[in-house]
């Protein structure tokens, strides 16, 4: 079984870096793909250096991986960010499980550099709570960056809502789930996450801030996800700047009332 490893791309430098981990991989994809949504820079130049095959997908991070994967030549198709660098293992480790049909996706956790400041370890945090609180024990709450799928999990249940800004990766899986396929936490299958751009508070809330919204206006304009996606229970951050969040998730959702009802 082929594989495609489709890298989701956007005015990032780190691309380089991300694709230079994947050139070193123990075993070779099939093809590497990068998903580009309209860099503004000289981004081919790159891709070449690596033999990857650039496409340039404008829209949101939902509409640009369902194009990629439609795009995809491989049976398997493993996801990865221009914020994040594999192991030469990851691959092998990532879809070793599929490729031997006890799992139909699959997905590991992240690693990250000593941090440069408060901003990217609060971050850091909330990410290393994200898979040690919920998604070691429920497969659902997988992200995309850093998994790897069956291409007839896509074939079945389709590819991403191009409307969601936000959770599209956890109405996938659960689609895939409803559907009877087996997804599986691979510890051993990391990546280094790398959140060095977000450097100061006011990135950080800012960023924050329109992922609570988003989430939240999801929640009030798509209720059936509400009905397929129940919340886990996560441990709080221990971090000065949980606090300031908890203040913003009020106000994040009565913005995103109004928007819905604009």
């Amino acid at each position: 079984m082929g594989i495609t490893v489709i890298v989701t791309s956007y005015n990032d430098h780190r691309i380089e870096d991300t694709l230079k981990s994947l050139s070193l991989q123990t075993i070779i994809p099939q093809e590497i793909l990068v998903a580009d949504g309209g860099t503004a820079w000289d981004i081919k130049s790159i891709c070449d250096r690596y033999n990857a095959r650039l496409e340039i997908i404008k829209g949101n991070v939902s509409k640009t991986r369902s194009v990629a994967i439609s795009l995809a030549i491989g049976d398997i198709m493993a996801f990865i960010d221009t914020d994040e660098i594999a192991p030469q293992e990851w691959l092998s480790i990532l879809t070793k499980p599929i490729l031997s049909g006890e799992a139909d996706f699959t997905g590991g956790p992240t690693k990250h550099q000593p941090a440069k400041s408060q901003a990217e370890l609060y971050v850091d945090m909330l990410e290393d709570n994200l898979y040690e609180t919920l998604v070691k024990r429920d497969i659902r709450y997988l992200p995309m960056g850093n998994s790897a799928w069956s291409r007839k999990v896509f074939d079945q249940v389709g590819t991403f809502d191009a409307s969601f800004v936000a959770s599209e990766d956890y109405d996938i899986n659960i689609r895939a789930l409803k559907a009877g396929f087996t997804g599986k936490f691979l510890p051993n299958a990391w990546v280094y996450h790398d959140h060095s751009e977000i450097n100061n508070p006011g990135k950080l809330f800012k960023k924050r801030y329109r992922y609570l919204r988003a989430t939240a206006l999801l929640y009030i304009e798509k209720s059936a996800l509400v009905d397929r996606l129940s919340i886990g229970r996560r441990k709080m951050v221990k971090h000065p700047y949980a606090i300031i969040e908890a203040m913003l998730k009020p106000v994040a959702f009565m913005d995103a009332v109004l928007r819905g009802y604009l």
